[in-house]
């Protein structure tokens, strides 16, 4: 998925300050996770009479010939559908992936896109799995892996599984391998180590978020350290916040 795409956003942080990470770590109210076909996250309605079969493929033929290729067709309804995305408009995306994958089902930026959308509504163990069949043909990707990680946080905040903590910070710590620079993968390294209760590789990680983009200076989650240990490199204190 190209670089500017924004990346499915989840509110775990707004509550930092008031969150005990203690409790958080050691409740498990674990649940089993289903098992997923891909049937069961991409939805595309499959043609079950003639008619519905010879609308499809006129549409395919259609679209085949305008953009001089099915894998033309689906790059072109799947960039339409990142747009939609990061517009918010997830009905829409959702309908758009749909179209770019009946032109290709190889087209990695559809599944990459499908997980951003249902992580963007809270439907974690869908997301999971279908950004899993992403990386699986991309997996020196950090934006995926940041992505991936994202739901991992997602889903720990919604079922306290310290298990999905430990996935979610290893994929971090590839992502920042591959990609130095992103200030989003060690911003969620901080949030991570927080609530693993290493505050100190918290404060390192958040300083390293920080330097490389200022917008990263969540003062939910400096509070939420402060609260916690004091900033090792004595660049926040609790008065200012």
């Amino acid at each position: 998925m190209r670089s500017w795409i924004i990346a499915a956003g989840i509110a775990l942080y707004a509550s930092l300050g008031a969150c005990s990470s203690h409790n958080v770590i050691t409740e498990n109210r674990h649940s089993p996770k289903p098992e997923f076909r891909l049937a069961d996250v991409i939805t595309v309605k499959q043609p079950a009479t003639a008619e519905e079969k010879q609308q499809q493929k006129i549409f395919l033929d259609k679209n085949a010939k305008r953009f001089k290729s099915r894998k033309a067709a689906s790059a072109y309804y799947a960039l339409e559908a990142q747009r939609n995305f990061n517009e918010a408009k997830l009905d829409s995306a959702t309908l758009l992936f749909g179209r770019a994958w009946l032109m290709d089902s190889t087209n990695n930026d559809v599944y990459w896109g499908y997980g951003l959308v249902f992580g963007q509504q809270k439907e974690y163990d869908k997301a999971l799995y279908i950004l899993y069949c992403a990386l699986d043909k991309d997996q020196h990707n950090p934006r995926l892996l940041t992505d991936l990680a994202t739901s991992h946080l997602g889903r720990f905040y919604a079922e306290s599984n310290p298990e999905d903590l430990m996935q979610s910070r290893k994929l971090l710590e590839r992502a920042v391998r591959y990609s130095p620079d992103k200030a989003d993968a060690y911003y969620k390294l901080a949030v991570s180590h927080y609530y693993l209760q290493e505050y100190a590789k918290a404060w390192d990680y958040l300083h390293k978020s920080i330097s490389r983009d200022k917008n990263m200076a969540d003062t939910a989650l400096i509070a939420a350290l402060l609260e916690k240990q004091r900033d090792p490199a004595g660049k926040y204190e609790r008065q200012e916040l």
